[in-house]
C-alpha cells in the first residue's frame, strides 16, 4: 500500500510523524511525506521521499513572528496560516494518490489532508500528539494557567466553556470552510477542531494510557499507542560529548526549537546556573539570543540529539513541548516547564501530575526562582521516585512493530472496494 504523511508545525510536530513514516517503509510500503518547505529537511534527512510544498520564507516569518509564544495571540497567529497551508497541500496530496492504493496520515492540524480525504472519499489517518486537543469535560485541559481556577467548575459548566471556545475557534478558521467550498464541499462544518478535524475511521494518539487514560468522551475511533521518541537519531557532536565527559551531569536548557524570542529565557538559566554552581547546557540555533557572556562551566549548543544527551543531564528545562517532555520522561530526570502556550502549560500540569516536574510561568523564571524551583526538584526524594517510574514505564512502552501494526490494519486493501 501507498502512505502519504503529512506532518505540519516545527521538529515536536514533525518528527513522529516523520518516525511513523520510517516504520512503514521499514514495512515495505511506498512513503512519501508531504512537508511544508520549511520542514522538509527532517523526513528527508530520514531518507524518505518527500515533497516540499509552501515556501521556506513563510516558515522563517511564523518563527519571526513573536506572537508565536504568546498566550493570548498565538492561536489567532497559527489560525491564520491554516487555509493557506490546505491551499499549499491539497495539489501535492492529489498528484501522490493512487487510486484504491493510498492511504494519508495526517497531524490534525495539517487541515488540507482532512479536506482531500473529504472530497476525494480517501482513507485518513488522524495523528494526536497532545491529549489537551481532545478538550474533554474529564479531563479538562490547561489551556491557560491564568484560567486554572476553571478546573474546579462542574460538569455542566464545562460544557458552556467548550460551547464558546469551539464557536470562537470556528470563527477564526472560517478559511477552513472556504478552502472546503473550493473543493466542491459547499456545505459549511462546525466544530472545526472538536470532532471534524479528526478522522472518522481512525485516530492514533501518540501517547500512552498511563500518560493520558482514555475518557469517555474522546472518539470512539482512537487508539493510543506510545510516544515515539525520535529526534532525528543523530550522532553527538564531539562537542557536546567532550563537554559532558569534563564533569557532573548539567543542567539542559531548551526553549523550543522554532523559538527565536528565548532572551529572558537563556539569561535566567544562565543566573540559575551560576547561583547552583551547576554546569549547564544552553540549546539554541539563534547564538543572539543567548548570552555572550556565560558562566563558567555553562555552554551553548546548537542543537543536540535529545534522546542521546538527557539520560546524562542532572535536569531538563523546557517549554513543554510534548517530544521534549516524553525524551525526559524517558531519560528518568526531572523536568522544570516554562510554559507559553499552545499545548504547553497543559503539558507542564500532566508532568507536575506525575511528580516527575513542576513549572513557572515565563513573568515567574527568573534566575532566583529558577535556581530554587530546581534545587527542590533535585533535592527530592519523591521527585526521584517518580522520574524512575517513569523511566521504568517508557522503557515498557508498546513495541513500535505493534504501532506499524495498529496503523496498517486501520485500512487493508478491502477497505477500497467496500
Amino acid at each position: 500500500m501507498k502512505y502519504v504523511f503529512v506532518p505540519l508545525g516545527s521538529a515536536g510536530d514533525v518528527n513522529p510523524l516523520t518516525w511513523l513514516a520510517k516504520l512503514m517503509q521499514g514495512r515495505g510500503h511506498d512513503v512519501v511525506v508531504v512537508a511544508h518547505a520549511g520542514m522538509a529537511g527532517v523526513p528527508v534527512q530520514a531518507g524518505l521521499r518527500t515533497v516540499a510544498v509552501g515556501s521556506a520564507a513563510d516558515h522563517d516569518a511564523l518563527v519571526a513572528n513573536p506572537d508565536l509564544w504568546h498566550p493570548d495571540r498565538a492561536f489567532n497567529l497559527l489560525a491564520s496560516t491554516f487555509a493557506d497551508r490546505a491551499r499549499e497541500v491539497i495539489p501535492a496530496l492529489r498528484a501522490e494518490v493512487a487510486p484504491g492504493n493510498t492511504v494519508l496520515v495526517a497531524a490534525a492540524i495539517a487541515v488540507g489532508a482532512r479536506i482531500v480525504a473529504e472530497a476525494d472519499r480517501l482513507p485518513l489517518v488522524t495523528v494526536q500528539l497532545q491529549p489537551s486537543a481532545f478538550m474533554s469535560e474529564a479531563d479538562r485541559p490547561l489551556l491557560d494557567p491564568r484560567l486554572a481556577f476553571l478546573e474546579h467548575l462542574p460538569r455542566w459548566a464545562w460544557r458552556s466553556v467548550f460551547f464558546l471556545i469551539h464557536k470562537a475557534i470556528d470563527a477564526k478558521l472560517s478559511g477552513v470552510n472556504t478552502v472546503r467550498a473550493e473543493l466542491g464541499l459547499r456545505e459549511p462544518v462546525r466544530g472545526i477542531m472538536r470532532d471534524w478535524w479528526l478522522s472518522r475511521e481512525r485516530v492514533l494518539a501518540l501517547f500512552p494510557e498511563w500518560y493520558a487514560p482514555r475518557r469517555a468522551d474522546w472518539p470512539p475511533q482512537t487508539v493510543l499507542t506510545r510516544f515515539p521518541l525520535y529526534d532525528g537519531d543523530a550522532a553527538l557532536d564531539p562537542a557536546a560529548e567532550q563537554f559532558l565527559a569534563e564533569g557532573p551531569p548539567p543542567l539542559l536548557f531548551t526553549p523550543g526549537s522554532a523559538n527565536m524570542w528565548a532572551r529572558p529565557f537563556f539569561e535566567a538559566a544562565a543566573g540559575a546556573c551560576e547561583r547552583l554552581g551547576r554546569r549547564g547546557m544552553l540549546v539554541s540555533g539563534y547564538s543572539e539570543h543567548v548570552p555572550a557572556a556565560l558562566p563558567p562551566g555553562v555552554r551553548r549548543f546548537d542543537t543536540l540529539p535529545f534522546g542521546r544527551v538527557f539520560p546524562r543531564c542532572a535536569a531538563v528545562v523546557h517549554h513543554g513541548g510534548v517530544g521534549t517532555s516524553a525524551q525526559g520522561l524517558a531519560a528518568g530526570v526531572p523536568q522544570l516547564i516554562m510554559p507559553m502556550a499552545h499545548d504547553q502549560p497543559d503539558q507542564a500540569q500532566r508532568l507536575k501530575r506525575l511528580g516527575v516536574g513542576d513549572y513557572l510561568l515565563p513573568k515567574n523564571f527568573q534566575a532566583p526562582a529558577v535556581a530554587d524551583r530546581l534545587e527542590d526538584l533535585l533535592s527530592s526524594k519523591s521527585v526521584e521516585a517518580a522520574c524512575l517510574n517513569a523511566k521504568a514505564l517508557m522503557a515498557a512502552q508498546m513495541p513500535p512493530d505493534r504501532v506499524a501494526d495498529i496503523l496498517q490494519s486501520a485500512f487493508t486493501p478491502a477497505a477500497f472496494t467496500t
